[in-house]
């Protein structure tokens, strides 16, 4: 077991086939990687190899990876979270195609570091290396290998080995490592079963630490959800261990879990931490050395992390010529696992070719939504700024989540500071809060959103169901379920009230400047029916009687009834009964001064001081009641909590030498 403080790194080869990849790792191990029958019969390796060596406080593990054409997606799966390539080149050969393949991939991965090792030098002479060297040169220039160390060696007498050891160390010591965060994440390259212990997976852990006995996520290609599986047991290069953590080769012994449930492409992250998707923003870079452009809508091969899927794209501009780099949409026919920053590769699929890569840069789209223009978006998500990068991702989002795992998935913000920058952007007034048990923020520029979106739907319901200013705030709600969560529609509803962009009337609310379009028909009803409430006075038709004197159906009738109420031009004050504003005063009036003359009374009494039969008279009795000016007392009425004096019947006359 490496002693504590050893430092972990992963170094994966890559060159073409029978260039000794393969030799290369037994040299530098003792470790023979090609363990398939087929291997050992044919002389190629065709799956990932792997082994490993510690030297001078470094474990190493090694992936050796296949150089056939046929087998890019084992190579590609390999190559996914090294730290370190090796390029191998044949003294006796030179650059071959898939060697400019291998470096092109490795180098749209983000592979950070490397040299290139010059097999088979006993082939060949001094000079004919001298000039595969000034091949490199050529090859390797602009790359992460440009200006890198170019060892030769041979593996048929281990000349060059110890040296290649050492420039693999000192490679090692200059280079900066990221320390580990919490959340894990781990592709899976290899299945298999031992007895008595069950299905084993084996990865590169990308991030984070895993423990024996923990419960992690495993994601199943095809399932929109995840299976609970817990860790039986976690082995780095063969032996047992309670832990192992990124930039290392591991073995993981699941429970609960059969064989053929896993394959492949499949995948175990932190629980909550991540999820499927089938759209993602991506900054996409097409090779130089491609042999097309891409187009809009075409059909591609992703190859990311382990997996390898179709896709399609949808490009910026419409097409990307070779060399050029814009933002681009993966839009694919099944969900697959991604997190923001993470490398893919795109290859064409016949003839078989790389021909492009990029950068996750928002791993779930909403599937609904059209991005509209993808070079502004895709700027917004691209920018290496955390905070701002934040600020952007929460104005998507309806509320800002509490926790830090969508955001570390989303637009990779770490763990430990997600926290921190939540209250920055609160402090900045780029987050309100809008409700306070419990908090809820929420974005500016998101609340806008949502106001506009709702002042937009009420206008839209107001239109289908003219003659109406108003409509009551349940059929809002109803309309208005899909623009966003409950919570945040009613705090954005108190704000357009405060704003006084929204009106209330009862329960019903409308806009501020609405008004109701009416008909040359609807306008003659309109003011025939306020004619005839009008001279009627405490005693007007009601509803059913103005429906059957102006020829009216009474559903219409009702409607514009209605109208007249939102506008405050009647009151309602029973069922089917309507009076004017001035009409209600009048009766208030005369009310106020009977309770002050009476104190308390009874209906008839207020029918006479109304000049109504009881038909209106115990109307305005239970309206007065319900707005407190009178309170009920068994038959009686007597003040109540918001009775008014009433004005003297006649102005008093200052006596002489009295001040007026």
């Amino acid at each position: 077991m490496p002693a504590t403080g050893v430092q972990h790194i992963i170094v994966g080869t890559a060159g073409h086939i029978d260039h000794g990849k393969t030799s290369l790792v037994r040299q530098l191990t003792g470790i023979d990687t090609d363990r398939l029958p087929e291997e050992k019969q044919r002389g190629i390796s065709i799956d990932l190899g792997f082994a490993h060596w510690e030297s001078d406080g470094c474990a190493f593990g090694l992936v050796d990876v296949p150089g056939h054409e046929r087998f890019i997606k084992n190579m590609v799966a390999g190559v996914t979270g090294i730290d370190l390539c090796l390029l191998v080149i044949a003294a006796d050969d030179g650059v071959m195609p898939q060697t400019r393949e291998h470096l092109e991939i490795m180098d749209l991965l983000g592979v950070r570091a490397g040299l290139v090792v010059v097999t088979k030098t006993d082939l060949v002479s001094r000079e004919y290396v001298d000039l595969v060297r000034e091949e490199i040169s050529e090859l390797t220039l602009g790359t992460f290998l440009d200006g890198s160390p170019v060892v030769p060696v041979s593996c048929l007498n281990g000349t060059g080995i110890p040296e290649l050891k050492l420039a693999i160390q000192q490679l090692a010591r200059q280079m900066t490592w990221p320390s580990r965060d919490d959340l894990f994440r781990m592709p899976i390259d290899r299945v298999f079963s031992i007895a008595g212990h069950g299905t084993v997976v084996t990865g590169t852990v990308m991030r984070g630490t895993i423990h024996k006995g923990d419960v992690v996520d495993l994601w199943r290609i095809g399932c929109a959800e995840p299976a609970e599986v817990r860790i039986r047991g976690v082995q780095n290069h063969g032996l047992d261990h309670e832990e192992s953590g990124s930039r290392q080769r591991t073995a993981i012994n699941l429970a609960g879990i059969k064989l053929q449930d896993v394959q492949r492409g499949d995948e175990l992250s932190s629980p909550g931490f991540t999820k499927p998707s089938r759209r993602m923003l991506v900054r996409l870079r097409v090779l130089k050395s491609a042999p097309i452009s891409i187009k809009d809508r075409m059909p591609l091969q992703l190859h990311l992390a382990t997996r390898e899927t179709p896709v399609r794209l949808r490009v910026a501009g419409g097409r990307l010529a070779p060399g050029e780099i814009a933002y681009a949409e993966l839009r694919l026919p099944e969900a697959v696992i991604a997190e923001y920053g993470q490398r893919f590769i795109l290859r064409r699929r016949s003839p078989a070719r790389t021909i492009a890569g990029g950068v996750i840069l928002d791993p779930a789209l909403e599937p609904r939504r059209r991005i509209k223009d993808l070079s502004a978006y895709g700027t917004l998500r691209d920018n290496p700024d955390e905070l701002q990068r934040l600020s952007q991702f929460l104005a998507g989002c309806d509320v800002v989540d509490s926790s830090p795992l969508t955001a570390a998935w989303r637009c990779g913000i770490a763990l430990d500071t997600y926290a921190r920058r939540v209250q920055e952007l609160l402090q900045r007034g780029e987050l309100l809060k809008v409700t306070s048990s419990p908090t809820l923020l929420i974005h500016r520029d998101r609340f806008q959103t949502v106001m506009t979106a709702m002042l937009r739907r009420i206008s839209q319901e107001i239109a289908r169901r003219q003659p109406r200013r108003t409509i009551p705030v349940r059929d809002i709600r109803a309309a208005c379920a899909e623009i966003a969560p409950p919570a945040v529609l009613e705090a954005a509803q108190s704000h357009l009230l405060q704003s006084g962009k929204l009106i209330r009337i009862g329960t019903n609310l409308g806009l501020s400047e609405g008004r109701a379009k009416l008909t040359k028909q609807q306008s003659a009803t309109l003011a025939n029916l306020l004619e005839a409430i009008t001279q009627a006075g405490l005693a007007p038709p009601t509803a059913k009687e103005l429906a059957v004197s102006l020829q009216q159906p009474p559903k219409q009738l009702q409607e514009l009834l209605s109208l007249c109420v939102e506008d405050n031009v009647l009151c309602r004050i029973g069922e089917g009964l309507y009076l004017t504003a001035e009409a209600l005063d009048e009766a208030q009036t005369r009310c106020c001064r009977l309770l002050e003359q009476a104190g308390n009374v009874t209906v008839s009494q207020l029918a006479g001081a109304w000049n109504v039969s009881r038909k209106y008279a115990i109307p305005l009795a239970e309206y007065f009641d319900a707005c407190q000016v009178t309170a009920r007392q068994g038959d009686l009425r007597q003040r109540g909590p918001k009775f008014v004096v009433p004005p003297p019947l006649t102005a008093s006359v200052p006596t002489p030498g009295e001040s007026a």
